[in-house]
């Protein structure tokens, strides 16, 4: 029972943190430039059907 209610907080605490997730919409050079002025580091995420 422990490791269900364990679980089911896991699961609530990443949909709630995801969910407030703010995407930047841009090119990969104005990411660049936005997150050094920002002081932040730049995640990319990209997809390759294969």
């Amino acid at each position: 029972m422990k490791k269900l209610f364990a679980f089911s907080l896991l699961l609530l605490v990443f949909v709630s943190s995801a969910a407030g997730q703010n995407w930047f919409k841009g090119t990969l050079d104005d990411a660049f430039t936005e997150a050094k002025k920002e002081g932040k580091m730049v995640l990319v995420d990209f997809f390759s059907p294969g």
